[in-house]
C-alpha cells in the first residue's frame, strides 16, 4: 500500500477502479483489507463503476502507531480522511463507514458535508446514542497479559480479532481510551446528505438504525435479518442494500 503524511502520521492507503470516488472507512481494530477486500466490497465497487479509496486508521493494519490515547478520536481520524482525499486531489466522494468508521463517517458528513455525497452508516443504530464502557473494557482487554482472563465476551472478542491481524495491541488499546468527541446525537442533526443507516437485526452492539435514521433530514433505516455486528460486511443481503442505494435502484 502507498502512504501518505497526514500531520507527521502515516497513513496507509489505496486506490482501485475507476469512476465515482467513494471513501471507505473500516471499522475498530480491522484494517482496510479486512473490511473491504476480503468481504468482497471493493470488487463489487470497482464492478460497479466507483473509484474505491481505502486506508488503514491511524494505529491500525500498515498505517503508524501510536501509544498515546490522544493522539486518537473521531476527529484525528476524520482529519485523516480529509487529509487523504486532499493528497489524491479528490474534491467530493460518496462515503461508507463500519462501525468505529462509521462514527468517523458521521463526524465527516456533519461538518464536512460538501466534501461528500450519498454517506452510508453501517453496523451503528440507536446504541451510538446511549453512554458505553466499550473503550474501558476493551482497552483492557487488550492489554491483558493472557486473553484467557479477560471476562468480558465482547472484549475478548476484539482481542482476538486484534490479535489475528497481527495488530500492535498497545496502539488499538490506545485507540479504544481516546475520549469521546461530540455525541451522535448532536452530530446527525448536522447531516443534509442522503444518508443510509444499516444494521444487522442481530446486532447488539449496533441497535436498531431506524433511532439514528429519524434524527437526519434525509436518512433511511435498514435492518438486515439473520445477521450480527462481525458477519454484517460478508452478508450477501447487507451488501446488496447498500449497493441499491449507492446505484440508486432503490
Amino acid at each position: 500500500m502507498p502512504e501518505f503524511s497526514s500531520g507527521g502520521v502515516s497513513i496507509a492507503y489505496e486506490v482501485q477502479g475507476e469512476g465515482r470516488p467513494i471513501l471507505l472507512v473500516h471499522g475498530f481494530s480491522a484494517t482496510a483489507h479486512d473490511n473491504w477486500e476480503r468481504t468482497g466490497w471493493v470488487q463489487a465497487l470497482t464492478r460497479a463503476r466507483f473509484k474505491v479509496i481505502t486506508f488503514d486508521l491511524r494505529g491500525h493494519g500498515k498505517s503508524g502507531k501510536l501509544h498515546d490515547p490522544a493522539d486518537y478520536g473521531t476527529g484525528k481520524h476524520a482529519g485523516d480522511a480529509l487529509a487523504l482525499m486532499d493528497h489524491l486531489d479528490i474534491a467530493e466522494a460518496d462515503l461508507m463507514g463500519f462501525s468505529m468508521g462509521a462514527g468517523i463517517a458521521m463526524r465527516l458528513a456533519a461538518h464536512h458535508g460538501e466534501r461528500f455525497g450519498l454517506v452510508v452508516l453501517a453496523g451503528v443504530g440507536g446504541k451510538a446514542l446511549e453512554p458505553s464502557s466499550f473503550g474501558t473494557k476493551t482497552a483492557d482487554a487488550l492489554e491483558a497479559a493472557d486473553p484467557e482472563t479477560i471476562e468480558d465476551r465482547t472484549a475478548r472478542a476484539f482481542r482476538l480479532y486484534a490479535e489475528n491481524l497481527g495488530q500492535d495491541l498497545k496502539s488499538i488499546a490506545a485507540c479504544a481510551r481516546a475520549p469521546r468527541e461530540g455525541s451522535a446525537a448532536d452530530l446527525l442533526p448536522l447531516i443534509r446528505n442522503r444518508t443510509l443507516v444499516i444494521a444487522g437485526a442481530r446486532d447488539d452492539l449496533a441497535g436498531d438504525p431506524n433511532a439514528l435514521a429519524a434524527l437526519m433530514a434525509n436518512a433511511k433505516a435498514e435492518i438486515i435479518p439473520g445477521t450480527d455486528h462481525m458477519f454484517a460486511l460478508p452478508n450477501p443481503m447487507f451488501k446488496g442494500a447498500v449497493m441499491d442505494f449507492l446505484t440508486g435502484w432503490s
